[in-house]
């Protein structure tokens, strides 16, 4: 009964850490995926009361990494990019487009995917609603995705964007 309540003491005194290895993927040097970057651009500034216009972003991906389309193929729902807006006072005409897209064979899901590599450009139509006030205006959102090396892939990340649009007067 004394063994007992010694190794009971001696487990409470010394800490557990002397007697646990290090986890390889908790190293405080292991990357946390690709850096990527994103650019939102505007087609018009100003725009008036009625006018369209474009939100363009433009994503640079680091070299070796590729992200999803926004459109996967069948079964790679849970890999798609996703882009969501705040609310903003400008009306959307369209779902989001992408550019071009490439098959790549992805040794991290193992199967064929949709995806982009090194850059990627993302559009959506917007319009001045018509009793819109004169100022500055802004539209923020955010990109979601995973982004794979062929190796691995990173768990969902979400990029923030944001863009300032100044709404003119009368024309």
């Amino acid at each position: 009964m004394i063994r007992i309540l010694t190794f009971i003491l001696a487990g409470m005194i010394v800490p557990v850490s002397v007697f646990a290895e290090s986890i390889p993927f908790l190293a405080p040097n292991t990357p946390s995926g690709p850096k990527i970057r994103l650019f939102p651009v505007i087609d018009k500034d100003p725009v008036y009361s009625g006018d369209r216009f474009k939100l363009y972003l433009s994503a640079l991906i680091e070299e070796g990494w590729h992200i999803y389309s926004l459109k996967p193929m069948d079964g790679n729902e849970l890999l798609a990019t996703q882009i969501t807006l705040e609310d903003n006072i400008f009306e959307s005409q369209e779902r989001w487009q992408e550019s071009p897209t490439r098959l790549i064979q992805d040794e991290a899901q193992e199967k064929l995917v949709k995806g982009h590599v090194s850059t990627a450009e993302f559009h959506n139509s917007f319009r001045v609603p018509k009793n819109a006030k004169p100022g500055n205006h802004s539209i923020n959102g955010e990109l979601f995705y995973r982004a794979c090396d062929n190796n691995i892939c990173t768990l969902p990340k979400s990029l923030p964007f944001a863009s300032q649009i100044h709404v003119g007067g009368i024309k």
